[in-house]
């Protein structure tokens, strides 16, 4: 009876081992699992954040590109704007400047003009004052030669 009190002793122990052997291989099994899942996990929440980031960077790259275009196209159309101010400004400088050289050159006419009449008056009235001169120098020229 101790050989078969042995031979279960035997057998119950071998029995426990290959009982603690597979618990052990399915924790060992269970905790791969577990640790694959993780893993996979980790893996699918990296490569979600990653293009969560990428998205984010587009999108931020996207206003970027806007609103650099939105700025430039006001600072060029502010730039015409100010170029069209200019370009009047000139304009107007150029024709009140014209009109200044007409004004004058109309002054300078309307004062030769003027000057040529005095001169032509001056002359007349100097032809005459010698005519009349000359006709009472006649006139007493013949006086003299009738006294005589």
């Amino acid at each position: 009876m101790l050989a078969e009190a042995d031979a279960l002793v035997l057998v119950d122990a071998e029995a426990e081992a290959l009982v603690d052997a597979e618990a052990d291989a399915l924790v060992l099994a269970e905790a791969d699992a577990l640790v694959d899942a993780d893993s996979d996990a980790e893996i699918l929440a990296e490569a979600d954040a990653l293009v969560d980031a990428e998205a984010d960077a587009l999108v931020l790259a996207e206003a970027e590109a806007l609103v650099l275009a939105e700025a430039e196209a006001l600072v060029l159309a502010e730039a015409e704007a100010l170029v069209d101010a200019d370009v009047l400004a000139e304009v107007d400088a150029l024709v009140e400047a014209d009109a200044l050289v007409d004004a004058e050159a109309e002054a300078l006419v309307d004062a030769e003009a003027e000057a040529l009449v005095d001169a032509e008056a001056d002359a007349l009235v100097d032809a005459e004052a010698d005519a009349l001169v000359l006709a009472e120098a006649e006139a007493l020229v013949d006086a003299e030669a009738d006294a005589l």
